[in-house]
């Protein structure tokens, strides 16, 4: 088991951890807003718009505050860069929780395409939920035994992958009423789902950085 013990080692780890519990609460902020649009109800996509915005914000900060201690500190090159890897994935995933409510929310869909996709985007969104549940409990663990941060890192893209097969059905079915529906709800759609699949994906980047520590740490 690996073990890590210094003061400054650990302000690092406890900023990394309220990065991935922000997250988390950005995560189900994103799907209220969703369910805001699905149901046409402006004031929750208002509300999980200003608290989604607040959030990313403050991870922003935690964000500059994390490299300063990471660039700041006495650690070994290769720490360092698996540190900086981590800490821009979870900036990056927040930047694509905030641009995924701004695509849903920047005009109203055609109705027909909210009703066909609404059930797979429900599913993609859990699946996105749980995947930051699952980033938190990494990050928790990271500081006392990386070995458990990797199985945990394994679930998430296990999760990842799931989201993925989610993505490829909602592109598909999306397509699939071209016909029926406005090419800018095309358009806004296909940016939707992109970008939630960014979300997942900077998530995976989170863990392949946990992977990259663990392999410096045993070479």
């Amino acid at each position: 088991m690996i073990k890590f013990k210094l003061n400054k080692e650990e302000e690092l780890f406890s900023k990394l951890v309220k990065m991935g519990e922000d997250l988390k609460t950005a995560c189900d902020s994103l799907k209220q807003l969703f369910i805001g649009a699905l149901n046409n109800e402006d004031d929750m996509i208002n509300s999980s718009l200003i608290k989604i915005k607040s959030i990313t914000e403050r991870i922003a900060m935690s964000r500059e505050e994390t490299l300063s201690i990471i660039y700041g500190g006495a650690f070994l090159p290769d720490f360092k860069e698996a540190m900086v890897m981590l800490t821009q994935s979870l900036y990056q995933t927040s930047s694509a929780i905030k641009d995924s409510g701004r695509a849903i929310s920047s005009r109203k869909p055609a109705e027909k395409c909210l009703v066909s996709m609404r059930e797979s985007i429900l599913a993609y969104l859990s699946t996105i939920n749980e995947a930051s549940e699952r980033l938190v409990e990494m990050l928790s663990k990271l500081s006392s035994d990386i070995n458990e941060a990797l199985k945990v890192g394994k679930e998430i893209q296990m999760l990842e992958r799931s989201g993925d097969e989610l993505k490829d059905m909602l592109i598909s079915k999306l397509y699939s009423m071209e016909k029926d529906i406005d090419l800018i709800t095309i358009l806004q759609m296909r940016d939707v789902i992109f970008f939630l699949d960014d979300i997942l994906d900077f998530m995976e980047d989170a863990t392949l950085s946990i992977e990259v520590l663990y392999a410096t740490l045993k070479s």
